[in-house]
């Protein structure tokens, strides 16, 4: 399940610098200086990333094409700028994260891999994984067995055996593959072909539902490939099961804030200035290895705007980025925080937030107020 990125850019320092980072967490990259052609990728291919250079002139233009393609706008969007470009004005443009130029090693690492975890989430949401399964299907006539030939958490394909009307509404009802879980769920017919097979978008499905869907495209998209036949086989490699991702984290929209690296001291006296209330409450830390997703428990200790202390019985990468799962006084469900891994002393860390929503922000705020001041 690897990932893809278009790269927009004719800088040459930064195409070598970007791809070569990106190549580390195994992205592939396609490297475009045309506007046109890089408008005409984006009608027509998925990619997980987006790189746009707005020191080139259509750098802006391609920015807001991303979020209108059919096939891109939930890409992770990175804009490349120059001082002059504020971090605000590309957010506008529709960038998630921020790199300035001049590019440096270190400062593009730091925010690819802040961003790496949302890459894997979305693709994990959208990968269809393919599979074989019976299905009734209520498709306004009486319900009748076809087959299902992919799946993900968001639609699936099936085969009919006839054509069904684009835009029609369909009730399926079936086993999650290799599970004991049966599943019902209304859906909506996005394509159909002669042949007889028609995606089918979700558009209702249970909570219940929806969590068993996500933990079973999560486990789907860890299972490694057999080795082909060879004179000596080599060592088999043992991959540790996935734990299911709260369902928590589906359906949650990042307004994403990076802080350049030449900005880090002020944004140290900004944490120092701000106020961080006692908050002694659980906290789940979703963590990547390889890209395995894993959960850790941990201890909140203390929170404000822009960040958590909290325990942890487990190692966790500086600089590694993280979902916080966290509790608030008052709040009936935990908030979801996208991190980094900032600091550690023993088994104290810190999180600085780097993606966090408005109404989210707003609601740390409030709660902060009422704590007690570390």
């Amino acid at each position: 399940m690897s990932l893809h990125c278009l790269l927009f850019s004719d800088d040459e320092r930064a195409i070598r610098l970007l791809r070569l980072s990106f190549g580390d967490l195994s992205i592939e990259v396609e490297p475009c200086t045309d506007l046109d052609r890089g408008q005409k990728m984006l009608l027509e291919k998925k990619f997980d990333a987006v790189v746009s250079d707005c020191e080139l002139s259509g750098g802006p233009a391609l920015l807001k094409t991303v979020r209108k393609s059919k096939h891109n706008r939930r890409s992770i969007i990175f804009a490349l700028a120059s001082a002059e470009i504020k971090m605000s004005e590309a957010f506008q443009m529709g960038a998630d994260f921020v790199i300035y130029k001049p590019l440096t090693t270190e400062r593009v690492k730091r925010t690819i891999n802040a961003a790496h975890g949302l890459m894997m989430r979305e693709r994990r949401l959208h990968f269809r994984h393919p599979t074989k399964a019976p299905v009734m299907l209520n498709a306004g006539h009486r319900p009748q067995r076809v087959e299902l030939c992919d799946l993900s958490q968001h639609g699936a394909l099936i085969d009919a055996g006839m054509t069904l009307k684009k835009g029609q509404l369909v009730e399926m009802h079936f086993r999650l593959p290799d599970t004991e879980h049966d599943l019902d769920v209304t859906g909506r017919v996005t394509r159909s072909d002669p042949m007889g097979r028609s995606g089918v978008k979700f558009e209702s499905l249970s909570e219940e539902a929806e969590a068993r869907l996500m933990q079973w495209a999560v486990e789907r998209s860890l299972e490694v490939p057999q080795p082909a036949p060879a004179a000596k086989a080599p060592e088999r490699v043992e991959v540790p099961a996935a734990k299911p991702i709260p369902d928590a984290l589906e359906g949650i929209d990042f307004e994403v804030e990076v802080i350049d690296s030449s900005n880090y001291e002020s944004l140290l006296s900004r944490q120092r200035a701000t106020l961080r209330g006692q908050h002694h409450a659980a906290v789940k830390i979703l963590s990547f290895d390889n890209a395995i997703p894993i959960i850790n428990q941990g201890k909140c200790r203390n929170i404000s705007e822009l960040g958590l202390a909290a325990t942890v019985d487990q190692d966790l990468a500086i600089d590694g980025p993280v979902l916080l799962l966290v509790e608030l006084p008052g709040v009936p469900k935990p908030i979801v925080l996208h991190a980094c891994v900032r600091r550690q002393e023993d088994e104290l860390y810190g999180f600085e937030f780097v993606a966090v929503d408005s109404a989210v922000k707003e609601l740390i705020r409030e709660c902060v107020n009422d704590l007690p001041v570390e």
